[in-house]
């Protein structure tokens, strides 16, 4: 058996909870959240081998390098959130949620974002609730979309990001500049099973229509070896929760 198989169920039921229900708030105790799930795919790092070092450059970037990111060892901010969730766990609370007024612009935003995805795309939008994976996991898609995609919202409190956002062009753009939505989508698809996401940015302050909403499409078959990375990271991160928890229920 594997590690992946050991402490995620393949064969879980997905749950509807309502978003900001007490079922909701209890449900999201001790589990790795797409929101947050990025940063447990920050690694740690290993030495170079012997082969590695001497394929390095001789001259220029990578010439000095001698560590490599280690997809079994987790990084400083897993470490911090795995921390977090056995929090959780032993108070029986999810962390409260700080308030921050572009958290509740984008919130308020969100119902205008879908109306004008809708319009724009010609598609429909269903709310849905959030969605466990197994027992350790789960997500809040904002919307489904038709038969098998989904709809995530950003509503950026400054134009200026909008501006950035505009600028990306595609799925690789969004993993390399905010590595934060690109895994909340990736863990979305994989926790709902779905093959499409859309990624939009709405600013609805923009002038001319053309510049009020962007979106990035991520497609599954492009992401399988992302769904096994992230499927991995999953898997280390409930190991040293489970590990943490038993040796502080000693």
């Amino acid at each position: 058996m594997s590690l992946l198989d050991k402490y995620i169920d393949a064969a879980y039921k997905p749950r509807h909870i309502e978003q900001g229900s007490e079922d909701w708030e209890a449900i999201r105790v001790g589990r790795f959240t797409s929101s947050e799930i990025y940063k447990i795919m920050t690694f740690g790092w290993r030495p170079m081998t012997e082969d590695e070092l001497k394929a390095r450059p001789r001259k220029g970037p990578g010439s000095k390098t001698t560590r490599l990111p280690d997809h079994t060892k987790m990084g400083a901010d897993g470490v911090k959130y795995i921390n977090q969730k056995v929090a959780e766990v032993l108070t029986g609370r999810p962390k409260p949620q700080a308030y921050a007024y572009p958290l509740v612009y984008g919130k308020e935003t969100e119902p205008d974002a879908v109306e004008h995805f809708e319009k724009k795309y010609g598609l429909q939008c269903e709310q849905i609730g959030f969605q466990t994976w197994g027992d350790h996991a789960g997500g809040s898609p904002d919307r489904l979309v038709g038969d098998d995609e989904l709809l995530e919202v950003k509503c950026p409190y400054s134009s200026e990001n909008q501006i950035e956002y505009m600028i990306l062009t595609d799925h690789w753009d969004l993993k390399a500049n905010y590595p934060e939505y690109y895994w909340q989508c990736v863990s979305l698809l994989l926790f709902t099973g779905r093959k499409r996401m859309h990624f939009v940015t709405y600013d609805p302050r923009m002038i001319e229509d053309r510049h009020k909403m962007t979106r990035l499409i991520l497609e599954s078959e492009r992401l399988e070896e992302d769904f096994d990375l992230l499927n991995q990271a999953i898997a280390n991160a409930v190991k040293q929760k489970l590990e943490l928890l038993q040796l502080l229920r000693k």
